[in-house]
């Protein structure tokens, strides 16, 4: 006989092709077709990032529940993540209905490998879901919850609870949903069901309710594969003159598409249809046509069964070696050492082949294989559904322990519970009494610490205040000095030099004395200089009229230039920044008191200011490479200078940190608000 699957088998076993389009139905049910990885991880990301900046948990939960559904395959861990933070978002809202999509998520994660937990969640969700029978939503998830049951008891060959889960999931998606995708895929569930029990009629008419839903929808798939499913009911149930008219239109579409799945079943039952009418010939045909389909694509299994069925045709066309010839072809590609139809089949064709070779004894010992083979695949799948059945009540059983201890425990929390609440009493009073005692004393210590406190901020701003007020009168009277020396002095110097040069035109003088007037003009432009350099440095101009920054430059390459020290000024977000001139003034002090203790003590080749404003935090950093000191002088230093960065520093109410070690240089880290 050759391999004639039952209807409800007809995409799983037929072969390893139509089994991928029965996967295709599994997943269409349980999650959104797969992706490519690269744009798939590219959505999650953005699915990711929409849930951090929502508000509604609702949203949030059907977010959670989108990603895990895309996880479900590519990384389990993830997608039990979301999972578990629906569970929390139903557990800190005390949301049932986020519960119960808690449940239909872990189901479907808990689908493939380990059906008995699945089973208990889905039947979880709908006892929730069935709580909302207004919301769309709600009973959208609860016939995706009927159809993944009567799925999972399906495959455990619990067939007439199966249809029983699809009919109540075909009555919900009729009420909420007529025209909703998932019904095409229901009723062809349906029919595979009703086909595996022999009811051929039901199968025929669920096939024929998914057709006629696929012909008013626009998706031309869904149309081709109700096409195939309803033309190979017909064949099955001995109607299949109509049902080629079916499969030729499904094969059609099938060569439009370049669907190879449709290409092979459709050929693989027309092979069935003219084996069952006895036109063995057009059978080998179509089998051979299978057959090449099959070596094309490299599917073992599909190629050991078509070599089956030829032989079992050709056996029926009294073809006895070349029946055997295929026999021993089909058992390179098939594992006959595994209890399977398709070593039913060898065994139950060779008996044939022996029977019509003469060879009957050989052909009765096949024969009895037949029957013990039978035997066993009637007991494996009666131990299958044992086990299931079986499972599913040590889960139940589990469940109503764990369910029992639960109940215990509550009472046993609430009886300590009640028994305590005396003891919680006067220990609450007595706690009471005591935090009203200690509360008063700390009271009592807090207000003298305000009060203590208050007076150390009121000595510390009467100190600051006299520090601004010095700061402020030394700057002033840097600036008079300054102005003083540049345009008093300044330009007396520079009239002194104007007649100087004025007089040499008109004196007659020795060489001599002609190089010692010019010695004494170039006296004269260097006192100009120095006394330019002091006005500059007691008030830089370039500090009042472009600002910090600008200022800070031309000091450090003045420095540098003078060759006193080599010197490396940086900014970062300094330029054009608004700074308060008394801070900007004493920022620039607190540097160049630095920068001159470098270049007096440090003995140091190079050195490096850095100044850095982000977000009204400025930092200042000045390092050298000198001969550094030990930090611990610091702490009774009476120096004026150090004094002075001290005060300064503590006026702009910064922070200074010095790190410094013997022969390792010195580094300053001064940071404040502006």
């Amino acid at each position: 006989m050759p391999i004639h699957p039952q209807p409800s088998q007809r995409l799983l076993n037929v072969s390893s092709f139509i089994a991928v389009a029965c996967v295709m139905t599994f997943l269409h049910i349980c999650a959104s077709a797969q992706i490519p990885s690269s744009a798939q991880k590219e959505l999650i990301d953005s699915l990711e990032n929409k849930i951090k900046i929502e508000k509604n948990d609702t949203v949030k939960v059907r977010l959670h529940f989108q990603i895990a559904n895309k996880l479900r395959t590519a990384d389990t861990t993830g997608a039990w993540r979301h999972q578990r933070e629906i569970v929390r978002l139903a557990t800190e809202k005390e949301n049932d209905y986020f519960r119960g999509e808690s449940y239909l998520l872990a189901a479907t994660l808990q689908l493939a490998n380990h059906p008995v937990e699945g089973i208990a969640n889905f039947e979880n969700a709908i006892r929730i879901f069935v709580k909302y029978p207004g919301n769309r939503r709600a009973n959208l998830a609860l016939g995706i919850a009927y159809i993944n049951l009567g799925l999972l008891h399906y495959q455990h060959n619990d067939y007439e609870t199966a249809i029983e889960n699809y009919l109540k999931a075909e009555d919900i998606y009729l009420k909420t949903d007529p025209h909703h995708s998932d019904l095409g895929v229901l009723y062809s569930n349906l029919s595979i069901a009703y086909g595996t029990i022999n009811k051929y009629g039901e199968g025929l008419k669920f096939s024929k309710k998914g057709l006629d839903f696929a012909r008013r929808g626009n998706d031309k798939s869904s149309r081709m594969g109700a096409l195939y499913a309803y033309g190979g009911n017909l064949v099955t149930a001995k109607k299949g003159d109509e049902g080629l008219i079916f499969l030729d239109s499904a094969k059609m579409m099938a060569t439009e598409m370049n669907n190879p799945n449709y290409l092979y079943g459709s050929d693989f039952m027309k092979a069935m249809y003219y084996y069952n009418t006895k036109q063995y010939d057009e059978a080998i045909k179509y089998y051979t046509a299978c057959l090449n389909f099959a070596k094309k694509y490299n599917s073992s299994p599909d190629i050991g069964n078509n070599y089956l069925n030829i032989s079992a045709c050709e056996a029926e066309l009294k073809k006895p070696r070349q029946a055997a010839a295929h026999l021993d072809s089909s058992a390179k590609y098939l594992d006959y050492s595994i209890l399977s139809v398709s070593k039913q089949n060898y065994f139950e064709n060779y008996a044939e082949v022996y029977k019509q070779l003469g060879n009957f004894t050989k052909a009765f010992a096949y024969k009895d294989s037949v029957g013990a083979i039978k035997d066993s695949l009637y007991k494996a799948d009666n131990i299958k559904q044992l086990e299931f059945r079986q499972a599913r009540y040590n889960y139940e059983k589990r469940q109503t322990e764990i369910e029992q201890l639960e109940i215990g425990r509550r009472l046993q929390e609430a009886t300590i519970k009640q028994k305590n609440i005396l003891n919680y009493l006067l220990i609450g009073g007595t706690g009471a009494l005591l935090l009203i005692l200690f509360l008063s004393y700390r009271t009592y210590s807090q207000k003298q610490k305000l009060q203590l406190q208050r007076i150390s901020e009121l000595e510390i701003e009467k100190k600051l205040a006299a520090t601004e007020a010095v700061l402020k009168g030394e700057e002033q009277e840097r600036t008079r000095l300054a102005k003083d020396l540049h345009d008093g002095l300044g330009g007396m110097l520079s009239g002194i030099k104007y007649g100087l040069n004025t007089m040499k035109g008109n004196l007659i003088m020795t060489p001599e004395n002609a190089q010692a007037f010019e010695r004494s003009v170039d006296m004269l432009d260097s006192s100009i200089r120095e006394m330019r350099r002091v006005a500059h440095n007691m008030m830089p101009e370039a500090l009042v009229k472009f600002g910090l920054d600008t200022a800070l430059r031309d000091y450090c390459n003045d420095i540098h230039q003078s060759g006193a020290l080599q010197i490396n000024y940086q900014s970062l977000g300094l330029e054009n920044a608004p700074i308060d001139q008394t801070t900007a003034i004493t920022i620039y002090r607190v540097i160049q008191e630095l920068v001159t203790n470098i270049v007096k003590h440090a003995g140091a080749q190079s050195a490096i200011v850095q100044v850095t404003r982000n977000d009204g935090a400025l930092s200042v950093t000045v390092e050298d490479d000198g001969k550094g000191f030990d930090t611990t002088i610091l702490r009774r230093s009476n120096g004026i200078g150090w004094t002075n960065i001290q005060n300064r520093v503590e006026f702009l109410k910064g922070k200074l940190d010095v790190n410094s070690q013997p022969g390792k240089g010195t580094s300053v880290l001064i940071e404040l608000t502006v």
